[in-house]
């Protein structure tokens, strides 16, 4: 196998590694943690205030949320956010809204 293709593989290795990291990570850890909602805007903001949660920032792609009670992410889910991912680290993924 030559090398260009192990380098592929392995950055491919840790493109799927890192981003099942950023999912799993709103699982884990005490409640209150910044999470991220990624879609519409408008979808996300009434997805985190039916969740029970509240909106910290609103950016392009993602809205950033916080809800005090265990739980929080799974509520996001059942409320019907696409996809929750760990909100520090994405925070810089997405730009600001109106940037």
């Amino acid at each position: 196998m030559s090398t260009i293709i192990r380098a592929l593989i392995g950055g491919a290795l840790a493109l799927v590694g890192w981003t099942l990291v950023m999912i799993i990570m709103p699982f884990v850890g005490p409640a209150g943690r910044q999470v991220a909602v990624i879609g519409e805007s408008a979808d996300a903001v009434r997805t985190v205030v039916a969740a029970g949660g509240r909106v910290v920032e609103v950016r392009r792609g993602a809205t950033l949320a916080r809800g005090d009670r265990p739980g929080f992410v799974r509520a996001l889910y059942a409320a019907g956010a696409p996809l929750v991912v760990e909100g520090r680290i994405a925070a810089g993924c997405f730009a600001k809204a109106g940037a």
